[in-house]
């Protein structure tokens, strides 16, 4: 078995499930999320993130009042 290599984009999504986790916030699916692509260096990538996230627990919310 190959040892899978280290991926900055792979431990940043990780990261965002944990803090998310951590605040009690769950998502009804991640598949979306990890398509999308973010630096590090451009602010404007970290605003479209968290209105992406914002609106993907929306739906999530939505889903689950049902």
């Amino acid at each position: 078995m190959v040892p899978c290599r280290p991926r900055p984009g792979r431990s940043a999504f990780l990261a965002f499930l944990f803090v998310l986790a951590r605040e009690g916030v769950a998502l009804n699916g991640v598949g979306l999320v990890r398509r999308i692509r973010v630096r590090a260096d451009e602010p404007e990538d970290a605003l479209a993130l968290a209105r992406y996230a914002g609106c993907h627990l929306a739906e999530t919310r939505r889903l689950a009042s049902r």
